[in-house]
């Protein structure tokens, strides 16, 4: 198949639309008998039209609604009996639901009756990867639980060749009398002759075909290059959250769970994989001119649809088994195959510690892993067969940086946490998301910290979870943990930090306050008493509670973190100056309290008047930080004794809580003191903690700006990672707001000032523990973006070198060089990375290489670059954002991506769709850093006519951020400025 059959598919997927979508195919002909003259009538005309138009709607509503079927099916904006807003389901529709063939459509609910429940599905399949059609027939016992005329289920651009349904128990068919297809729900309704009777068991068997597409969701076209530059193609599936309805006709919400038959027809080139292992090969001839063989496979587990997976390649792959005979295997394209090797083991002993930490066996015999070149996410957990981008699966020992070897094994960690929790138990509905994700993202590091202990991952989880977590959460535009979704857009709009990482980090808090063993046997306990099933975040509350012997009432802990957006500061101080009595507050903390004229969406109340449950823990001066006591903040304030010697207090040890706290600006001073005398009496994360909070409290408003500086400037004596990464994210964004102000140059010098000691100490031999080596490329990287100019000499240095006498550059390092020749160099250096990143065949080197391309200072280099989004095969669309993201970052590109942004919103959006949370992702990278007025007014006026989709809530936190950003530099510019003056920073 050559490219120009690939793009006849946008085409022919465009035409079906139209064929299918009466309400358009009529506004196409409306403007097409306007031009020609002829449909033109007077204005009284059109309105008797009108009204006799209304009134035969009307009266067919009335007809259906009382005439039609009966049995609990909403009409016309009424609510199913059975469905409740407590199961996240929407009371009414508000428009009425038309039918392609422009008849009402009579279910009117976003969600399916749950009276006809799914037990077995038998898929026949077979995509043609040169034609790109495909051909299946889906088979679907179910039962019922109430006599019913109609079913209604799932199907999205499925053409319906044939239908039949069946009577298991006499084997008759049942005449279907209609059929109607409602395209905005992407339901199907069959209306039936006979009733079909409670309990009783029915087939339904559908014929249809569709089309491979090219989005990164459903059943889609990939490919690859192979390194003799032949281009290869596989189908393969991404049906999380709403996407298998897209392959297969199916009912496809996580509650209705059943058992997936499947056979794939491939030619002899090809394999097919799928959640299970093959049971056989039968070879059934030639069709077109191709030898065809079937796969039969085992039938799998009860499972939700989203994750049923399937692919058809030419992929070779490496396997092993674990210690109880699971077999492991990872596929890739056969060159790739030796970057799969770690991939493979971390797998391995991952299963293996799973199975001992949860307590129970791995259900299926196998677990394949597979990298797929075009993918959306980093990874996604279907049961048995696990999709990876390359990025996230494939690592070479000699090529790979250690950041990247970190992720790999992260990411193979987070989707084998979901094989218990997801899979096995799943979700009742999308709106307890977190409870698959925040699960997946803290067992992920608690599983790496096992199998990696040198790399300190708890540690790092304050990093990459708590603080990423607070930092969204701290915003008015925020969500609670358990968000009551409706449709696949809402569901979309969830997948972000709130459910994953605010997830994590409150049971990291939960760990913390009921002891990692009370933790695993109460999850073991809530995996057996719900597996194979679903289940609700009560479930789960009810289960730790069992096993703390009703001495901690979690749920009623824990709902004030789940049912109630955003999170506490918590502010200490003395009671008096002399007493030993200390007084600490609870408070909802945001970021934009103080905004004037804030654009934000409406506030939710809250059923706990935003007061929680918090667990707060502290050590002082006076013990250390092995020696924790921890009081309850019952959802008040409360007062705690200490030893009347005190000078400070550091409250919420090594942030495991999900709050920040404020001290006294006595206790502030005294932990500045501290620092600067020696910071080790503080743990890594604490000091990190400390940094974090003060940056933070400083950008509310809570804390005078000179705070954060005055404590930063111990970090001249710090030499670990932790501390070193919350700083320079907070630095790094300081800069990118003042970088318009008057402080700029001055903070600019501020910032080399502080890293010139570690720059120098740390040196340019990739040697030490993993933690210092990702300490190395940190600090390096931002000497050279801030022209730390002995590290920016040695980089191009480097970098002449590699590229003129081709002498290797370790890893580690690599970040730092490429970033430094094409800051500094011009379009040879720029052309020279562009053809590496073209040429090379380590996925993670391309990964690296597409960051720093976005680091050039030639305005024509960065236009040329982002034009390069615009086409596939020279940027995939999953790299899209980061293209995107890296440019906007660059102070010399930032303008140039927002206008890329707007000039191309409508191709990006043809290119991703409106229902896929990459156009939110997209806004948010390329505004969030704006700190003008103007900036503020351009984005909400662009985007202020536009549907976003799933975007929308992160278009309205990127125009709060962007408020944000326009207050605190005009509250805070002068008081830097001054602050850097008087202490005059010499570099």
């Amino acid at each position: 198949m050559n490219d120009h059959d690939v793009d006849d598919v946008a085409f022919l997927t465009s035409v079906n639309h139209y064929r299918t979508n009466g309400s358009q195919s009529g506004i196409h002909k409306r403007s097409l008998y306007e031009h020609g003259g002829v449909a033109i009538c007077s204005q009284r005309k059109a309105l008797i039209i009108a009204f006799i138009f209304l009134s035969v709607l009307f009266l067919a509503s009335l007809i259906i609604a009382y005439f039609g079927p009966q049995n609990d099916c909403p009409c016309i904006g009424m609510k199913p009996m059975f469905l409740t807003e407590e199961n996240g389901v929407n009371a009414s529709r508000t428009v009425i639901p038309i039918a392609t063939n422009g008849e009402i459509f009579p279910w009117n609910n976003l969600r399916l009756p749950t009276f006809v429940r799914p037990e077995r599905y038998h898929i026949n399949i077979h995509p043609n990867l040169t034609t790109l059609e495909v051909k299946g027939q889906t088979s679907i016992d179910f039962r019922v639980e109430k006599p019913t005329d109609y079913i209604v289920f799932h199907s999205k651009n499925l053409t319906i060749i044939e239908k039949i349904l069946i009577n298991r128990k006499n084997n008759e068919k049942i005449e279907i009398t209609k059929i109607l297809e409602y395209s905005a729900g992407q339901q199907m309704f069959i209306e039936l002759d006979d009733e079909l009777q409670k309990e009783e068991n029915y087939t339904l068997v559908i014929k249809y075909t569709t089309r491979l597409g090219r989005e990164l969701e459903g059943f889609y076209l990939s490919s690859y290059v192979t390194r003799s530059g032949e281009k290869k193609y596989l189908a393969t599936t991404h049906f999380e959250p709403t996407y298998a309805r897209s392959a297969f006709p199916c009912f496809d919400e996580p509650q209705f769970k059943a058992k997936f038959k499947m056979s794939i027809l491939r030619d002899r080139f090809h394999i097919s994989l799928f959640n299970m292992p093959i049971k056989s090969t039968d070879d059934i001839g030639f069709y077109m001119g191709t030898g065809l063989v079937r796969d039969d496979f085992y039938e799998s587990v009860e499972m939700s649809t989203y994750l049923v997976a399937f692919v058809v390649c030419d992929y070779n792959h490496t396997h092993t088994k674990t210690s109880k005979g699971i077999s492991v295997s990872v596929y890739a394209p056969t060159d790739l195959l030796p970057q799969a090797n770690f991939a493979l083991d971390t797998a391995t002993k991952m299963m293996e510690h799973y199975e001992e930490f949860f307590g129970v066996p791995y259900p299926l015999p196998k677990q394949d892993l597979i990298a797929i070149p075009d993918f959306g996410a980093g990874a996604m957990e279907n049961w048995g067969l696990i999709t990876y981008r390359e990025t996230s699966i494939l690592y070479d020992a000699v090529e790979t940086s250690a950041a990247a070897h970190q992720w790999v094994a992260v990411v193979v960690a987070h989707e084998l946490a979901h094989q218990w929790f997801g899979n096995l138990v799943t979700m009742r509905w999308w709106n307890d998301l977190w409870l698959n994700e925040g699960f997946a993202s803290f067992l992920e590091y608690l599983g790496v910290d096992h199998v990696m202990p040198g790399w300190s991952m708890m540690d790092q989880f304050i990093l990459d979870k708590t603080q990423q977590g607070l930092h969204l959460d701290a915003l008015s535009t925020s969500h609670p943990i358990s968000v009551t979704v409706y449709d696949p857009v809402e569901i979309e709009a969830i997948f972000d930090s709130i459910s994953y990482s605010k997830g994590a980090a409150i049971l990291y808090m939960l760990e913390k306050f009921l002891s990692q063993n009370i933790l695993r046997r109460g999850l073991n306990d809530y995996l057996n008493i719900h597996k194979y099933g679903n289940a609700d975040t009560k479930d789960l509350w009810s289960v730790l509670s069992k096993h703390t012997n009703q001495t901690l009432e979690v749920k009623s802990i824990m709902d004030t973190w789940t049912r109630q957006m955003g999170f506490p500061l918590v502010s200490i101080r003395k009671e008096n100056v002399t007493a030993s009595t200390y007084l600490a507050t609870q408070t909802r903390f945001l970021l934009t309290s103080d905004v004037p004229n804030i654009t934000t969406i409406r506030q939710p109340s809250s059923p706990f008047k935003y007061k929680w449950y918090i667990p707060l823990s502290y050590y002082t001066d006076q013990t250390n930080f092995k020696n924790v006591e921890t009081v309850w903040m019952n959802m008040t304030n409360i007062t705690f004794e200490v030893d009347p010697k005190v000078a400070w207090i550091k409250a919420n040890v090594n942030q495991s809580g999900y709050f920040r706290v404020n001290y006294s600006q006595e206790l502030w001073d005294n932990l500045v003191v501290q620092l600067k005398k020696d910071h080790s009496v503080f743990s890594p994360a604490d000091r990190a903690n400390l940094l974090d909070d003060a940056f933070t409290l400083s950008r509310a408003g809570v804390v005078n700006v000179t705070l954060p500086l005055r404590l930063s400037m111990y970090l001249r004596e710090e030499r670990n990672y932790v501390p070193w990464a919350t700083a320079l994210e907070h630095l790094q964004n300081w800069s990118k707001y003042l970088s318009e102000a008057t402080p700029y140059r001055m903070f600019q010098q501020y910032m080399k000032y502080l890293l010139e000691p570690i720059a120098n100490e740390i040196g340019w031999d990739d040697t030490g523990s993993h933690l210092q080596k990702l300490l190395r490329s940190d600090i390096l990287a931002s000497a050279v973006l801030c022209e730390v100019e002995p590290v920016t000499t040695e980089a191009k240095n480097k970098f002449k070198k590699w590229m003129q006498e081709g002498v290797r550059i370790s890893p580690n390092l690599r970040e730092v060089v490429y970033t430094a020749g094409i800051k500094y160099g011009g379009v040879k250096e720029w052309q020279y990375c562009w053809a590496r990143y073209n040429s090379t065949r380590v996925p993670s080197e391309r990964k690296l290489l597409l960051k720093v391309l976005g680091s050039a200072s030639d305005p024509w280099i960065l236009q040329r670059y982002l034009l390069s989004t615009l086409n596939r095969d020279m940027i995939k669309p999953q790299d899209v954002k980061t293209v995107l993201g890296v440019v906007a970052a660059n102070p010399d590109g930032q303008l140039q991506a927002w206008r890329h942004l707007k000039a191309r919103w409508y191709t990006l959006q043809s290119l991703f769709g409106n229902g896929t949370f990459t156009m939110g992702g997209l806004i948010t990278a390329v505004t969030s850093h704006f700190a003008s007025d103007y900036d503020f007014r351009e984005v909400s006026d662009f985007f202020r006519p536009m549907d976003v989709g799933s975007g929308t809530r992160a278009l309205q936190q990127s125009l709060e951020m962007i408020q944000l950003n326009v207050y605190w530099v005009k509250q805070n510019e002068e008081n830097i400025f001054q602050w850097l003056v008087n202490n005059d920073f010499k570099y």
